[in-house]
């Protein structure tokens, strides 16, 4: 049978219509949704640029390249090429290439160029070179040598910085590794004509924290006291901070408008000192790390306010001083910390590193005055992003070309001129501020650069200070200032905590020794009866040194006074700015250490005890220069052999003396016996000696006598038995 299909109704086919038509509106909407999509979406790197963001085979590593680039100069650039695959890599080339017709727009782009992420195409090839075969895990370096008439560098005809891309790639034309960095072309020979310098005033902290205590220098302090004062003597540079100051001299001698800022006690230390444009806080002190502590504690330690204050500073420069400036510690300067420095005598404070305030505006002089509860103070406040890379940081991780030396003064050369030509006509004085511990090499590069730079003029200290507040600014800085408060609350207790701590126990420890171990005159002339010390004046000519003791002053505080101002001087160099700073504490400590290792028990050898009581002499041994007092405590970790507990000495200086200690013995055996130092209050100081005592117990009258006894008992015994047994017929 067959079926006829049903037709279906007008209604039905009215639907039918209105949702075709609703779906081709549908896809048309969609297509326009999808190509919104594409258009507005942000912009990923092209599969070449993107071979970075992959795990490759190979690094590429800028080593050296040519930041000014004139009309006379042309461009030169090392690279290092390392192969990290298992195997050989051949047949690569490195291209570099530029638009030499493009100019950065903002910051943000030229970030977005040095991690590889903005859409900026390179077609002018400055120059390829062939890579030789590399070995596994081996580097090559590659140089670029372009020409000052080679067309991509004619092609110029604007000047600023411009976007330089090293490329790596195989035979086959696919990436292996980029590198994105900057040349920046001066407007030499260009018919464009050149706008109003920039002034830079470049700063460099002479400071250091590579001290050591010279051995020889604190053993004659600990054993001879003399009038003069050996402090610094008995603190000195270690080689690297001594071959680091001729690094220092070289470069402030080559560069003159390099502006070097000085810790006095560091330049105490120079054989030659070189010339300064100011002075800095004492031992490079961290102010804002004391502002943020219980400021009693530094007294504690030995570190007062007097020791680091302005007037401190000119005192040891000792010439006519030059202008002082408060530097910036480990924290971010506070209103607290700034109000600290002015207390001290500061009237300027420099923040090497900028505020975070300040990141997001554009380039401005960074001068204020703010107003304290101890005065006026004028904020010096360093350009961020130029005293990061001069400090030997990247602008970020992601920044390829700016993980070595040479990408960071690329950049820096760049981002100066990209300032200067932002605001070409505004008057700006922008500080840089080079590191504490400043890789001199990499100062020297960029300042030679700079001193080729016509966008640049280099300006002295004074002229900052002679430049006009930043308007407008001093709202912001008090903003920075606010966060600052609030990142120190969250840092209070951390940072120097731990190194306060130590230096409180070690100066207390020098303490102790004056005032419960140093003998005073009524001891040294009663010596205990326990003790046979010997005659100080008779052991001094045994000793040949007569005449040296004859000179040292009578008064021990003296000699301690030295003591302690070495102690101080490690403290006040431990609390600096850096955070190498914190291990000089650990020298500070040593002295303390060494002052109570200065009596010291001789050890003593096995005794051997043949009846129930004997003798134990020990040896005590004083090496300072005045006599000291001092308890011996012995014992045993036995019961049956024990010894007397306690004796008290009196030690000549630079001798020996010698305690008896009686030993009772109750069984055969071996026990150890520990022998300390104590104080006058009972505290222990200094090494635990151990001694064995062996017990070969003879018979004495008494066990003699028993055993006597228990054998007449037995022979009686005996006796007995044989008159009272039943005898045998046959006796």
């Amino acid at each position: 049978m067959i079926q006829t299909p049903l037709r279906p109704s007008g209604r039905t086919s009215q639907h039918t219509h209105a949702f075709n038509r609703w779906t081709r509106w549908a896809r048309i909407l969609l297509t326009i949704v999808l190509l919104l999509t594409l258009v507005m979406a942000p912009w990923h790197p092209t599969p070449a640029l993107a071979a970075t963001n992959h795990q490759s085979s190979a690094e590429v590593a800028l080593r050296w390249s040519t930041p000014v680039v004139t009309d006379k100069s042309g461009y030169t650039l090392r690279a290092a090429v390392t192969n990290t695959a298992n195997q050989p890599m051949e047949n690569a080339h490195l291209s570099v290439s530029t638009n030499a017709l493009y100019s950065f727009s903002s910051r943000a782009d030229m970030q977005a160029w040095s991690e590889g992420h903005a859409r900026i195409p390179t077609p002018d090839v400055l120059g390829t070179q062939t890579v030789p075969t590399i070995p596994a895990g081996q580097s090559v370096e590659v140089a670029v040598n372009v020409p000052a008439d080679q067309d991509a560098i004619k092609k110029m005809t604007s000047w600023g910085p411009k976007p330089v891309r090293l490329s790596l790639s195989d035979d086959q034309d696919q990436v292996l590794g980029d590198v994105f960095t900057f040349l920046t072309r001066t407007w030499d020979g260009l018919p464009t004509a050149g706008t109003p310098a920039l002034a830079l005033t470049m700063v460099m902290p002479l400071t250091s924290s590579d001290w050591n205590i010279d051995d020889k220098a604190m053993t004659a302090l600990m054993t001879q006291s003399s009038p003069g004062d050996d402090k610094n003597r008995s603190v000195t540079l270690t080689r690297q901070g001594a071959r680091r100051q001729g690094d220092q001299s070289q470069l402030l001698t080559k560069h003159g408008s390099l502006q070097a800022l000085g810790d006095p006690v560091y330049l105490s230390a120079f054989a030659n000192r070189p010339q300064i444009q100011g002075l800095i806080q004492p031992a490079d002190f961290d102010i804002t790390g004391y502002a943020s502590q219980n400021q009693d504690r530094y007294a504690q330690a030995g570190v007062t306010p007097g020791s680091w204050s302005a007037k401190t500073s000119a005192k040891l420069y000792a010439d006519s001083a030059p202008d002082t400036y408060a530097w910036q510690g480990r924290q971010e300067w506070t209103m607290e910390s700034i109000t600290a420095a002015r207390r001290a005598g500061y009237q300027t404070v420099i923040a090497p590193q900028g505020f975070e305030v300040d990141a997001g505006t554009s380039a401005h002089t960074g001068k204020y005055t703010i107003e304290t509860k101890a005065g006026k103070v004028t904020v010096l406040s360093a350009q961020r992003e130029l005293s990061n890379l001069a400090r030997g940081h990247p602008s970020s991780t992601r920044a390829t070309g700016e993980q070595t030396q040479a990408g960071q003064t690329a950049r820096f050369i760049a981002q100066s001129a990209f300032y200067q030509m932002e605001q070409p006509y505004a008057e700006r004085s922008l500080l840089v501020c080079f590191d504490t511990d400043e890789d001199t090499q990499q100062a020297d590069r960029i300042m030679t650069e700079l001193e080729h730079a016509p966008w640049i003029s280099l300006k002295s200290m004074d002229d900052l200070m002679q430049a006009p507040d930043f308007t407008g600014g001093s709202s912001g800085l008090l903003k920075a200032l606010e966060l600052g408060n609030t990142k120190g609350s969250a840092k209070h207790g951390d940072g120097s905590t731990g190194t306060l701590d130590s230096l409180i126990a070690s100066r207390s420890e020098i303490d102790r020794f004056a005032t419960t171990i140093l003998a005073d005159g009524k001891q040294d002339s009663q010596p205990t009866a326990s003790a046979t010390a010997g005659k100080t004046d008779s052991q001094a000519l045994a000793r040949q040194d007569a005449d040296a003791t004859a000179r040292q002053p009578k008064d021990p505080h003296q000699w301690l006074s030295q003591l302690t101002a070495a102690h101080d001087d490690l403290a006040l160099k431990s609390l600096g700015g850096t955070a190498a700073a914190a291990g000089l504490a650990d020298q500070a400590e040593a002295i303390s250490h060494r002052l109570l290792d200065g009596v010291s028990i001789t050890p003593s050898e096995s005794l051997n005890v043949v009846s129930e009581t004997a003798s134990m002499p020990v040896t005590v041994s004083n090496s300072h220069p005045y006599p000291v007092h001092a308890r011996i405590s012995a014992r045993t970790d036995s019961m049956e052999i024990v010894t007397s507990r306690m004796a008290e000495v009196v030690i000549p200086a630079r001798s020996e003396a010698q305690v008896t200690f009686k030993v009772r013995v109750a069984a055969a055996g071996r026990a150890n016996v520990d022998i300390g130092l104590l104080d006058r209050q009972g505290r222990p100081f200094g090494q635990v000696r151990r001694a064995q005592i062996t017990s070969n117990l003879r018979l004495s009258d008494m066990s003699g006598l028993i055993i006597i006894v228990i054998a007449v008992l037995l022979g009686l015994l005996g006796l007995w038995r044989q008159f009272h047994r039943t005898k045998d017929p046959d006796e």
